[in-house]
Formats: C-alpha cells, sequence, structure tokens
C-alpha cells in the first residue's frame, strides 16, 4: 500500500498507550488520525497530542471516515466481533485485540470476511514478539533440549483492583475471566512452539468476592507430540505482571522468567549445575510486555505497507481460543 497509513484507534484504555507508542515509533509511515471512546472527556485529551486527530464516543462515525486505512481495536472482549466485523465491511484493516472474539465461530467469520475483502487481519497477540521466546524458539530448533517430555506455563499478576470495581468489565459474566483472557497467550505459544494441544482439563476458582468468574486457572493437558503441560494463570498475584516458562525435554530444560535475572537459561543435564545464560534478552520487569506490544503494531502496519501477511496469523488466533473455549 503506498502512502502513509491512516490510523484509527478505537478503545482508550490502557493498552491503548503502548499501541501509540508503535504507530509514533513508525515515524511517517503512519498517523492516528482518528480516536473513539465511550469516555468522551478521555477523547478529547487524547486527540491533543496527535496533530489534526478527530475524535467521538461513536465508532461507527469513526468507520464511516474514508480518510482512515486501518482501525486497531482495543475494547472489552465481547465488543471485539461487532466492531471487527463493521470495520471489515466498510473496508478497512483491522487489528485487534486477543482474544480474536469471544467465541470461535465468530472468529472464523471475521477471518473468512478479511480474506474475502482482500484485508489485512490480525490479533494483537504480543507472545509472537517477546524476545525470550524467540530465542526459546531458536534454541527448540537446534535441538539442544532434546524431544521435549514437559511444559509449564505461569501468567501472572494482579487485577484485583479492577475485579472490585463494578464499573469496569474485568471479572465480569460471561467474559472476564482470567482463562479466557490469559490463556489465549500460552495457547498461542503451544501451537507456534510445540505444534499445539492434544487435550485439556482445566480447574477454576474464584478469590476476589467481587467477582463474577475465575480469578485463578489451572489447565493440564498434553501437547501435539504427547508431552504435559501444566498452564497456570492468575489476576490474584501481587506482583509485577510476570510469564514463566518452563521446557523440559530428554537432554536439557529451559527456563524463562520475566522476574528473573538472567531471564532465560538452560540446563544441559543433572550435572549442568551453572546452566547457560541466553544472552541478548534485556531483564526488563517493567517493559518486556509493553515494548513486546509495540513490536506487534508495527509489524502489523508494516504487514499493511508491504502488502505481506503479519507475523501473527489470526488462524493462529483462533486456534488458542478454541483451546480456550475447550477449557
Amino acid at each position: 500500500m503506498e502512502g502513509k497509513i491512516r490510523v484509527g484507534i478505537i478503545g482508550l484504555g490502557g493498552i491503548s498507550y503502548a499501541h501509540e507508542a508503535g504507530y509514533s515509533e513508525l515515524g511517517d509511515a503512519c498517523q492516528i488520525v482518528a480516536m473513539c471512546d465511550i469516555n468522551e472527556e478521555e477523547v478529547n485529551n487524547r486527540i491533543g497530542m496527535f496533530e489534526g486527530a478527530k475524535g467521538t464516543t461513536r465508532y461507527a462515525d469513526l468507520l464511516d471516515d474514508p480518510d482512515i486505512d486501518m482501525v486497531d481495536v482495543i475494547v472489552p472482549h465481547v465488543l471485539h466481533y461487532e466492531i471487527a466485523k463493521a470495520a471489515l465491511e466498510r473496508g478497512k484493516h483491522v487489528l485487534v485485540e486477543k482474544p480474536i472474539t469471544v467465541n470461535s465461530e465468530q472468529g472464523g467469520e471475521l477471518i473468512a470476511l478479511a480474506k474475502q475483502k482482500g484485508l489485512k487481519f490480525s490479533v494483537a497477540e504480543n507472545t509472537h514478539f517477546v524476545t525470550a521466546y524467540l530465542k526459546a524458539e531458536e534454541i527448540l530448533k537446534q535441538g539442544l533440549l532434546g524431544d521435549i517430555w514437559t511444559v509449564r506455563t505461569l501468567i501472572a499478576g494482579s487485577e484485583v483492583h479492577r475485579v472490585k470495581d463494578p464499573n469496569l468489565w474485568h471479572g465480569k459474566a460471561p467474559y472476564g475471566g482470567v482463562i479466557l483472557d490469559s490463556s489465549v497467550h500460552n495457547f498461542y505459544l503451544f501451537k507456534w512452539l510445540f505444534g499445539g494441544v492434544r487435550d485439556v482439563f482445566g480447574f477454576a476458582s474464584k478469590i476476589v468476592p467481587e467477582g463474577e468468574v475465575e480469578d485463578n486457572g489451572l489447565i493440564l493437558g498434553h501437547l501435539a507430540n504427547g508431552a504435559e503441560f501444566q498452564l497456570n494463570t492468575s489476576c490474584t498475584f501481587e506482583i509485577p505482571w510476570t510469564e514463566r516458562v518452563e521446557i523440559y525435554g530428554s537432554k536439557g530444560g529451559m527456563i524463562i522468567d520475566q522476574l528473573a535475572n538472567p531471564v532465560v537459561k538452560y540446563y544441559l543435564g543433572s550435572n549442568d549445575i551453572d546452566g547457560t545464560v541466553v544472552e541478548d534478552v534485556p531483564f526488563d520487569p517493567m517493559a518486556w510486555k509493553f515494548n513486546s506490544m509495540i513490536a506487534e503494531v508495527k509489524d502489523f502496519v508494516m504487514a499493511v505497507i508491504e502488502d505481506r501477511a503479519p507475523r501473527v496469523d489470526a488462524a493462529d488466533a483462533l486456534y488458542a481460543l478454541k483451546a480456550a473455549e475447550a477449557v
């Protein structure tokens, strides 16, 4: 696509700042030209940061603007489908936050619609842009760990204040639970690095009494090759948001932990006490996630400009949703 990509953002919650940073880092390649949120004051405050940007509280007004090439959908999960569908129907390229939708039938419909319209469509799945996981992919491809036998993952942090807030959707039925919100990241990772999952079995619990759905989840199952996996997710851990991945194979094991320094080490056998530090993975507990979101946005814009497939295939994001549905 020739010329500057003109972007409209729908939803101005906390994650939108990382998306904005991604567009800003692309310089003259793109421009934020419109913003939408139900909070009019927030819209008015934010559009002042971007010269000539328009603001609205009605997403249909933004979608009807012929000057917009692509739409970034950053709204509560239950709204992904209707807004993304409306944007695609109006001929806009669409980047939608994860999960792709709240049910797989809707997700499949969006993928088919984008293909029919010849539009770029992807999911803001930052997992594929986390430096530690890109390094893990390299190590797995080298076969250093041998045949993979067990994988354990953890996604955890605190959303307790949001779950308790009656004005927010976090923790509200039916789509505010931590399993739908967080496990899709790891199911995407399992599809990317290990070919997917064979089966799943889940346990859920609710600790915060004000919440309506689960705030803790434990998921067990087998990967495509038969290896066991354990996936823990919680929004009640009073620590900085983190992700931990442990991969154990016939020759060695690797531990990734965003709160550890070094972030990634692998061990080749029980006598390898010191292990090996994987270089060029910055220890940055406060920015690793933010930076991966910036990278996902930049990749999608460049996919539109270069007329190539985005790094995140929406079909893989749909696969992750189907696995969460099975749980």
